[in-house]
């Protein structure tokens, strides 16, 4: 079983030559799927023929794939939100017309339009698959290069809002959830989790240390929470379990395996 097997399949509308196509993301492969010869079509267009829509669209996410810059962007903004979009479409504009660069500012302007461009062609639920390929290959990469800053800004970002929820049942304890403090170490791939904190009122804290596997394992397949709205910290079920301790404090422990 692959990495992406576990992750749900998501289909996108596309007009494609004035008919309605689609294309599908599955297992970790996109697809067009009214184009059965699509490699004959990009031969064809790399020849200087016009190229369709989800041509268009395929050779974009490969691009995407290959440089991984939006992961910049993906790490911690919330891609389909219209005001983000509307700026991201005005910085495109400016960086094709002007020369002004006010996205991905850490990348050649032409590296930075090819991002943009891919961030404005697919939502959300998209570019995080996208994301987790590029997450998956950056296994291989050396520790200097600049795209585990943005991998380890991801899993922080994602941990924290699964904490956050994990926190609902606790109410009478801690509130509001958003205001504990919280820290999350990312280590190295192959990083075990661990987890260390309190609740008791406003003196609430938390931190845990994962690795960047569990964007792949847990996040990415929608394993954050458990049943029991417990944060998941790895692909065998191990998760934070809040215990009685001393002066009537809740201290935080990880317990292995997955819940009955």
């Amino acid at each position: 079983m692959g990495w992406a097997d576990a992750i749900a399949d998501v289909g996108l509308a596309v007009t494609c030559g004035g008919d309605a196509h689609q294309l599908r993301w599955s297992g970790g492969r996109i697809r067009a799927e009214a184009h059965r010869d699509l490699a004959g079509e990009e031969a064809l267009v790399a020849l200087g023929a016009a190229p369709a829509e989800c041509v268009t669209a395929v050779q974009l996410w490969r691009t995407a794939l290959a440089d991984g810059g939006f992961l910049a962007e993906w790490c911690e903004i919330d891609l389909d939100d219209p005001v983000y979009r509307h700026q991201l479409r005005v910085a495109m504009h400016r960086l094709r017309t002007e020369g002004v660069q006010d996205l991905l500012r850490g990348l050649p302007p032409r590296r930075a339009q090819a991002m943009g461009a891919f961030l404005l062609r697919f939502p959300q639920e998209w570019v995080d698959r996208a994301a987790l390929g590029v997450v998956r290959a950056s296994r291989r990469l050396p520790p200097q290069d600049p795209g585990h800053r943005a991998i380890r800004r991801a899993v922080q970002v994602r941990a924290r809002s699964a904490f956050v929820a994990s926190l609902a049942g606790w109410a009478a304890v801690v509130r509001p959830a958003a205001l504990v403090r919280f820290d999350c170490l990312v280590g190295p791939w192959g990083t075990t989790p661990q987890v260390a904190g309190i609740l008791d009122g406003t003196a609430s804290w938390c931190r845990i240390t994962l690795g960047p596997q569990w964007l792949l394992d847990v996040w990415g397949p929608g394993r954050a929470l458990d049943r029991a709205g417990q944060l998941v910290l790895s692909a065998q079920g191990d998760r934070v379990v809040w215990r009685l301790g001393p002066q009537g404090r809740h201290q935080a422990a990880v317990v292995v395996g997955a819940a009955p």
